[in-house]
């Protein structure tokens, strides 16, 4: 770690080696920034991480590998990271993200003022066709919403104070692969603290570019989604019977686009992913379904 470092930035790893080197490209090439660590936590990757990481160490010296193999998940890998962060501002983005020139400036004089931030992701630039499949915008302009008008900033895409961290819990390393930060933030915000949005802090979010992938990504997104809803559900958010799921499951089938483009049936694909990943998820759970 740099001697002066003033923040730590965090990236969950998991077999990443193909693409993490243009994520430290990225952070290599930060405008304005304050002196940073950059800490790589790996989640037991089998591949070669290490040889790929250590060619970085002369033109990012801040970089380091820590083990975050106890547990398998992006939640034990972040929090892992920030148990070995040496600075109290810590920033956390993705191995196979790319963050844009002034992301560690926005976020990191941003704590300056808040406890919690995060800002917009852009989905075309490493994703291409595949970015039209799932639902999310293709450039974000604001925080996320959930029940009750709570917002949170997407996991790939953060900034906090350690002390929130701590006295928030950490992420939930029960979790599946999807609504881990939405935990977070519905905990963080019944402890007072609220996410700042910040427009400079921009991170080209890759998508899976095989459609295989993006299914397995919905449907992990999918059984988060019923574990955060079996969690945290207010009381306001009525479930559904048997009877109306049924009804809600046959609608979706019934809107298959068989008139529809290729990107058309494949977006649906995603929507019936992530909806057969809550239904199993919440029955795994004993459940009623989100």
């Amino acid at each position: 770690m740099p001697d002066d470092a003033q923040c730590s930035v965090v990236i969950p790893t998991y077999n990443a080696a193909h693409v993490i080197g243009e994520q430290l490209a990225a952070l290599r090439d930060q405008v304005d920034a304050p002196p940073f660590e950059v800490v790589v936590a790996d989640n037991g990757s089998t591949d070669d991480l290490y040889a790929v990481v250590d060619r970085w160490r002369d033109s990012l010296p801040g970089v380091r590998i820590v083990d975050a193999s106890r547990g398998r998940g992006v939640s034990v890998a972040r929090n892992a990271g920030m148990e070995n962060a040496s600075s109290d501002r810590i920033l956390i983005c993705d191995a196979d993200d790319r963050v844009s020139e002034s992301w560690v400036s926005a976020l990191s004089e941003a704590l300056n003022e808040h406890h919690l931030v995060s800002g917009p992701v852009e989905t075309t630039a490493l994703s291409g066709a595949s970015a039209a499949w799932v639902p999310i915008a293709e450039r974000t302009d604001g925080l996320f919403e959930t029940w009750s008008g709570r917002t949170y900033g997407i996991g790939c895409n953060l900034g906090m104070r350690r002390g929130v961290w701590q006295e928030v819990g950490g992420f939930d390393e029960t979790y599946p692969a999807g609504a881990e930060e939405i935990d977070f933030a519905w905990r963080a915000w019944d402890l007072g603290y609220r996410f700042a949005y910040v427009p400079d802090a921009l991170i080209h979010y890759r998508i899976r570019t095989d459609l295989r992938g993006v299914l397995r990504q919905q449907f992990n997104s999918g059984r988060g989604t019923a574990t955060l809803y079996a969690k945290v559900r207010p009381t306001e958010v009525v479930p559904k019977s048997v009877l109306r799921r049924i009804h809600h499951e046959l609608l979706l089938l019934r809107r298959f686009p068989i008139r529809g483009t290729g990107d058309d049936r494949r977006r649906w694909l995603t929507l019936m992913a992530f909806e057969a990943g809550k239904v199993v998820e919440a029955r795994r759970l004993g459940s009623p379904a989100p």
